[in-house]
């Protein structure tokens, strides 16, 4: 990551808003930020991890976080960022807050996130800078932004820890295979438990039963040939028996629906006739009679019309008449309206005239009330002005009497680094007198087991020497007395006249007798216990011997080692005693300078006293100043006010046109809000009556004349249709003669069957039709059953077979279905099988394999020996530039626990813990593994720059160190590394090509300067 620009306003120290161009900063490759102690240099690196990540070593989120970091004199905080990452991607990270109404209350923190883009600044959608350093906030404060008093944490941390942190940098949780091993694992071992499961099923499935099976089969189908070939001889004999029977049932429905045909015939005859007389009478006379029944039913809707619109006629006349009334009554004040109005205006600005009265009088008292207000603040004012003039020549004068504090703070360190020297040595004598006590005590343990701790290992030698020899003897005696009780067992087991099981002979004439070797057997295992017992003795008096050897030896190396620093920390303290060069005080005795430094607290106190003063005096000046202003505007705007409603009060009086300011004096403005709503209320009323009834009027008018324009047209109407009436009645009355009809009744009683006639001609058609086509059936059917020679009885037989025969086939065809499914069925199951079988042997070598990678990845074993290698090679490259530095005095090395130690080349290149180095040594180790940790993480990110930070650190060195240092951080400037200190020590300016100075005002809070 490389900054570019860092803006802060309103966090801690910072009152206005301070800007900082990185780019002239880091040109330079070392750059430093230096300012007293409190000036707000730390404030700088906090601000950036804050923007990016939101969170603070000082404050949690449970303390007030924004209001302690809110600066007291600001009403809002903003944090602004940008930088390059490791990818040259620009970004912008953006933090702030306000403060509320209530002074403790803050808003809740916004951070937003943009990336620089062709068109601009583009917002993200997260703002966690971790997704594009690729760092956690603590690794980002381990090796980016290094806080102060923090610097040795990486040196320091335990070895999981680190572990921890390599694994995160360096992204070595990819390597850890381990979960995914046991989860292939438990899926196949799932999958070989669901296979066992799935064979358990073909227990009863082989390829022997399915060669049985075919063999069924095939005789099977053999049978089901015969017996189909048979059924389809005896269903072609069958064929023509059952075409004969059929022929003859046929023929005797064909005849019974022909006499149910001929039954029907008078009704179709009836029918015909019908319909012939309905259709003439239905075409001559319908159309006719509904004209007319029609012509006769509009005469009738013609003559109600008629009487409805003379009704209507007269109604409308009353109504027009009555309103012509009202609008005489309206006439004489609708002709006034325009006078109404011009008052009805006047009104308006005699309330208004009114009203601005009212509040003349309570402005012209709130004037007069609020100027002795103003007079009394102005005096306090005055006042206030004169105390913090007194109060900050006063501060001039402490600080001019102010203690030295450079003075101060380096008697102060030398005084600490002496009492350190002291503790160091008496904490390594009591280490060396520990290791001498804990010496003696091993010794003891010798003595007491009859040892020495020099030739012990000689006396158990001897010993084990000897009681093996005694053992050897002992299972020798034992052998032997093993092969005599056997001998005995077959001498008592001899029989006469039967041969020995050893010899095979059959005469014994000296046969052995066991005596006393019972009591020898007892006595041999009493002495091989005793042994035991000893080798038992001998064993634990090994492993307690030499348990106290290794002791003995770890003591005096460490005692050696331990002396070897007693006499380092002796030098050291010799050259610190040396360095003393203030002739007022005492390198023994700390009393004149614990003086010294009291004294400069009390001045310390003294002006934050009065420094704490004039800012209450300020607060108190800037409220009152506050007051005067405020009251100031009230009253310039009281009398702009006033000035402002007489105007309007004349202008008002200008304008009146028929009433009189004069008339109306008296007059509240309620009276003349009524007087004004009695105005226009009757102008309300006189122009909504005016165009209510000019509306009704024009409405009545126009409705009269379309009444007797209507009524005129229905006369006319009616007239047309009586004609046209009278000429269909004569045309009628011709037609009834003519057909030989009485009168229109017989006439409308055959037009009210409403005969359907294409239904009934399709029935005639359909009988005709029907009776033609069952003659004409019965005739070919009597021709057929002539010829065809049909016999019951051999029907009967034949029938009969075929229906055995047939159920004789379908069980030997259910049969051989049967069997093709289930040697199909064996054929696919057998086919499973096999695959099953192979798919266990595939998975049971999977197990294996799998279980070798178990073993492999179990416990992140894999994860934490690569990361050691990491951190061996960390170790490596650190050690380039700290040999370097320690004048290859020293060096780092990790131990088996992932722990940094110290291989010291001055005492036989022993190793130690980093927590021996001191406070310039654990500097100068912590800065090159910051630098190793910084060149492996670009590296890993592809960076072509990088950089880091550094605060304080360099109070600890020398002036040798010191040029070491700075010879090795200006070199990184050709390797693309860029570094920033930040120190109070002013000494390291003139060192440093390119630097800024944070300066704490009082007034003003932290402000920053270019070198």
């Amino acid at each position: 990551m490389l900054p570019l620009y860092l803006s802060v306003e309103g966090l801690y120290s910072y009152q206005k808003k301070q800007e900082i161009d990185f780019t002239q900063l880091t040109e330079a490759g070392l750059f430093g930020i230096f300012g007293h102690v409190g000036s707000g240099k730390s404030s700088i690196l906090e601000a950036i991890g804050f923007v990016l990540y939101g969170e603070t070593e000082r404050l949690n989120k449970q303390e007030k976080r924004t209001y302690n970091m809110l600066n007291l004199k600001s009403d809002a905080a903003c944090i602004v960022f940008e930088f390059l990452n490791f990818e040259n991607r620009k970004f912008r990270f953006v933090a702030q807050w306000k403060r509320k109404k209530r002074f403790e209350e803050t808003s809740t923190l916004e951070r937003f996130a943009y990336e620089w883009q062709d068109t601009g600044w583009l917002p993200m959608d997260s703002a966690d800078g971790g997704l594009v350093t690729n760092l956690t906030y603590a690794n980002f404060r381990r090796t980016i932004i290094i806080p102060q008093g923090q610097f040795k944490e990486f040196l320091e941390l335990k070895g999981k820890d680190r572990s921890d942190m390599m694994k995160e940098i360096f992204n070595l949780n990819r390597f850890d295979l381990g979960p995914k091993t046991a989860l292939l694992q438990r899926a196949n071992n799932s999958k070989i438990e669901h296979v066992k499961g799935a064979l358990s099923g073909f227990e009863t499935v082989s390829a022997e039963i399915l060669a049985h099976k075919l063999a069924d089969l095939k005789d099977a189908q053999e049978l089901l040939s015969t017996t189909k070939t048979a059924t389809l001889a005896l269903e072609e004999q069958c064929a023509w028996l059952i075409q004969g029977k059929q022929n003859r049932t046929a023929l005797a429905a064909k005849k019974q629906e022909l006499n149910v045909l001929h039954g029907d015939k008078p009704r179709i005859e009836q029918l015909d006739k019908e319909l012939r007389t309905y259709e003439t009478t239905n075409q001559v006379f319908r159309e006719i009679l509904n004209v007319a029944l029609r012509l006769n039913k509009d005469k009738e809707q013609l003559t109600y019309k008629i009487e409805q619109l003379s009704v209507k006629k007269k109604d409308t006349l009353e109504r027009l008449e009555e309103k012509e009334q009202q609008w005489l009554a309206i006439a004489e004040d609708f002709n006034k309206l325009e006078i109404f109005r011009a008052e009805l205006e006047d009104l308006k600005l005699l309330i208004s005239n009114a009203q601005n009265h009212e509040k003349l009088t309570i402005l012209t008292k709130r004037l007069n009330d609020g100027k002795p207000f103003l007079e009394k603040e102005q005096n306090v004012e005055h006042e206030l002005s004169a105390q913090i003039t007194s109060k900050e020549e006063n501060l001039e004068e402490l600080k001019t009497a102010k203690v030295d504090t450079a003075e101060l703070l380096a008697l102060e360190n030398w005084y600490q680094a002496n009492d350190s020297n002291q503790a160091q040595i008496t904490d390594i004598q009591q280490r060396i007198d520990k290791y001498q006590t804990d010496i003696e005590e091993i010794k003891q343990i010798f003595a007491d087991k009859n040892f020495t701790s020099e030739n012990w290992e000689e006396q158990l030698a001897e010993q084990e020497r000897t009681q093996e020899a005694a053992l050897t003897e002992l299972r020798k005696t034992e052998t032997h007395l093993k092969v005599q009780l056997k001998l005995a067992e077959f001498a008592d087991n001899l029989h006469a006249g039967h041969s020995c099981p050893l010899c095979g002979s059959l005469a014994h004439p000296d046969p052995m007798v066991a005596h006393g070797l019972e009591e020898k057997e007892q006595e041999l295992e009493q002495q091989k216990a005793e042994i035991k017992q000893r080798i038992l003795a001998w064993k634990e008096n090994s492993t307690a011997l030499n348990r106290a050897a290794t002791r003995l030896k770890d003591m005096l190396t460490q005692q050696q080692q331990w002396s070897a620093s007693l006499l380092d920390a002796q030098k050291k303290q010799s050259y610190h005693l040396n360095q003393f060069q203030w002739r007022d005080f005492s390198a023994t005795d700390k009393s004149a300078f614990l003086q010294y430094k009291n004294k400069s607290k009390l001045a310390e106190d003294s002006i934050k006293q009065v420094e704490q003063e004039i800012k209450t005096l300020r607060q108190q000046l800037t409220a009152t100043q506050g007051k005067v202003e405020k009251y100031k505007v009230s009253l310039s705007e009281f009398e702009q006010e006033i000035t402002v409603l007489n105007s309007l009060t004349h202008q008002n009086i200008a304008q009146l046109r028929a009433l009189k300011a004069a008339d109306f004096t008296e007059n509240s403005p309620q009276s003349l809000a009524d007087l004004q709503e009695k105005t226009g209320s009757k102008i309300k009323f006189l122009e909504q009556s005016h165009r209510t009834l000019s509306e009704e009027l024009n409405l009545l008018k126009t409705a009269l004349a379309t009444v007797n324009a209507e009524r005129g047209i229905a006369k006319e109407q009616f007239q047309q249709l009586a004609q046209q009436h009278n000429q269909k009645q004569s045309e009628i009355s011709s037609l009834l003669a003519e057909h030989g009809f009485n009168d229109t009744m017989q006439v409308q009683q055959i037009l009210q069957k409403n005969l359907n006639s294409e239904a009934i001609r399709q029935t005639i058609q359909e009988f005709v039709m029907q009776l033609h086509l069952i003659q004409n059936k019965i005739a070919e059917l009597e021709q057929l059953i002539t010829d065809d020679q049909y016999n019951e009885q051999v029907f009967e037989e034949k029938t009969q077979l075929l229906r055995l025969k047939q159920q004789e086939l379908e069980m030997q065809i259910r049969l051989t279905g049967a069997l093709e499914k289930e040697c199909a069925h064996l054929q696919v199951e057998v086919a499973k099988k096999e695959k099953l079988v192979e798919e266990y042997e595939k998975l049971n070598v999977r197990k294996a394999n799998l279980t070798t990678l178990e073993n492999l990845f179990r416990g992140s074993g894999f994860v934490n020996y690569v990361s050691s290698i990491h951190l061996q090679r960390l170790c490596e490259i650190a050690n380039i530039r700290f040999r370097r530095l320690t004048k290859n005095s020293l060096s780092l090395t990790v131990n088996e626990s992932n722990e940094f130690e110290v291989i010291d080349y001055l005492n036989n290149g022993y190793q130690r813990s980093v927590k021996t180095l001191s406070g310039g040594q654990s500097f100068q180790a912590s800065l090159c593994l910051a630098l190793a940790l910084a060149e492996n993480i670009q590296a890993l990110n592809r960076a072509d720059r990088n950089f880091f930070f550094i605060d304080e650190g360099f109070g600890t060195q020398d002036i040798e160190s010191i040029n070491a240092v700075f010879e090795t951080l200006q070199y990184l400037h050709r390797e693309n590394r860029i570094v920033g200190i930040i120190s109070h020590v002013e000494e390291l300016k003139e060192r440093i090509p390119r630097s800024i100075t944070v300066t704490n005002d009082t007034e003003h809070g932290s402000q920053i300067k270019y070198n």
